[in-house]
């Protein structure tokens, strides 16, 4: 593995900031004190700022304002900010490597990606490693960077064998080097003395040495696979019609259901913009998850026409085509249906209920018709999935859907717009017509029950309203959406199992 000699003996990435250092050093130590902590991350104040930037973030959602080191350390931990101090560290370190060439914005783009990955999923599979989970992901890949830096003539030649074959870049990597991107990352983790359970993560997080896992390890590692497969999804390295077969293998792995990873995989996006933000790297554009659930239904609607067409067509019998193109017509539309359904509640997904708004909104162009929308969530869900169980949980979600189709009927477009939040789009209805239907979905929600473990439970639901008529010139429809959450915003403020 000359490559990783190569690594070791030339500075394929600058040294370490003495923060950094200071920091993995307390990392290594039991008894680390929160003024000892504080201590060394004042010493450098741009890493203070961001710091306390993050901590005040959504992705903390703490309800009050921190403004100082030694708040956030108490809110959160000890091992939280220092985990958090050493991924900024490590991040400033990385890019401040030149290399000529090298596509930094696609690199940070798939290690965000990966890090928030791996922090949402850990965080709901295996809460004690969601922090070296985000440094994992976080760093998951910089054993490209180490291996460019040392000898980017062959690692340009080693992309352009990947892209030109169709194959994985772990395969072409491993046969020009003898190992593998995941290993060159491992070994500059441990080099810099990060702790054994993120190294061992980042060393496996394509499938390599597993057999040496076990116990939180093996949990983290499986973490850091999923993540890392969603990443190539997102960032478009991997066809989207896998998208079906990754998420089935994560909540395998990692133990979550299907909508939680639903969940997860639909707040991704906006996490991974934040988290860019935050560290101040360049990631260019990214991709929704309803854009990748749809694209990942059409290519395998494609992938089973194309294959039943040309078994079809091996027959040379014309009508036997035409049959057959029909019911292939049919499928598509099947599976298309079931890609725009959300699969516990079975009304539609956001993907669909995205889709369906721009459509509306073109067609309200047009017309001068009308459009409302409600959004509605249910009362204190995490309370309630916290007390009774993700079982009666995603129960009631049933019910609220269920429940949703009832009163609405024809008369409106009903969809999950993900967690406990729903939304109904209406056309042609007036202010009055709106709230009224948005009454009758409180009342009915309120007076159902759900039965689980011999009992009658019961919620209730918030309802915000907008509407828009159509030649409204600067209306569009993340608007619309924006001004029924902040209805809905209102209905809670004001004590929830309302209308506004």
């Amino acid at each position: 593995m000359k490559i990783l000699e190569k690594i070791r003996s030339t500075d394929s990435l600058p040294s370490l900031p003495t923060v950094a250092i200071e920091v993995l050093a307390l990392t290594r130590r039991d008894d680390t004190s929160v003024q000892q902590l504080a201590t060394v991350i004042q010493n450098d104040p741009g890493l203070t700022a961001k710091v306390l930037k993050v901590v005040n973030s959504p992705l903390f959602g703490i309800p009050r304002e921190i403004s100082s080191l030694k708040q956030a350390i108490n809110m959160l931990g000890l091992r939280t900010v220092k985990v958090m101090a050493l991924s900024f560290s490590l991040v400033e370190t990385v890019g401040r490597a030149e290399c000529d060439g090298f596509d930094f914005s696609a690199y940070w783009r798939r290690s965000l990606t990966t890090a928030v990955a791996a922090r949402l999923i850990a965080k709901a599979a295996c809460p004690e490693v969601a922090e070296e989970a985000f440094v994992a992901g976080l760093l998951a890949d910089v054993g490209m960077v180490a291996a460019w830096r040392a000898d980017s003539k062959t690692y340009t030649a080693v992309f352009e064998a990947w892209r030109e074959s169709g194959s994985t870049l772990v395969a072409a990597e491993t046969e020009k080097f003898g190992c593998s991107h995941a290993l060159m990352s491992g070994e500059l983790l441990r080099s810099w003395g990060l702790p054994a359970i993120v190294c061992d993560a980042v060393e496996s997080h394509h499938e390599e040495n597993l057999d040496k896992r076990s116990g939180n390890s093996l949990k983290l590692t499986n973490i850091a696979i999923s993540a890392a497969q969603f990443a190539g999804l997102f960032g478009q390295d991997t066809p989207c019609r896998e998208l079906f077969a990754v998420k089935e293998t994560c909540c395998r792995s990692c133990g979550l259901s299907e909508a939680q990873l639903d969940d997860i995989l639909s707040a991704m996006n906006r996490h991974v913009r934040e988290a860019a933000s935050m560290l101040n790297v360049q990631i260019g554009a990214t991709v929704q998850y309803a854009q990748l659930q749809a694209e990942a239904a059409m290519q395998l609607a494609n992938l089973s026409m194309q294959a039943e067409m040309e078994r079809a067509a091996s027959e040379k019998r014309e009508s036997a085509i035409r049959a057959e193109a029909d019911r292939l017509t049919d499928e598509k539309r099947q599976i298309l249906e079931v890609a725009a359904t959300d699969g516990l509640t079975k009304v539609a997904n956001r993907a669909a209920f995205d889709k369906q708004l721009d459509d509306a909104f073109q067609r309200a162009a047009q017309t001068n018709e009308a459009l409302g929308l409600i959004m509605m969530d249910v009362d204190h869900f995490k309370k309630f999935n916290d007390t009774h169980g993700h079982q009666a949980g995603d129960e009631v979600l049933r019910m609220v859907g269920q429940c949703l189709k009832d009163v609405v009927r024809g008369n409106g477009f009903v969809a999950r717009y993900g967690g406990e939040e729903f939304a109904v789009m209406l056309i042609g209805d007036t202010t009055r017509q709106i709230r009224e239907l948005a009454e009758s979905i409180r009342t009915a929600i309120e007076s159902r029950t759900v039965t689980h473990a011999n009992k009658a439970l019961r919620v209730t639901a918030s309802l915000g309203t907008a509407e828009v008529t159509g030649n409204a010139g600067s209306a569009s429809p993340g608007l619309l959406v924006e001004a029924a959450d902040k209805k809905l915003y209102e209905a809670k403020r004001a004590g929830r199992n309302r209308v506004e």
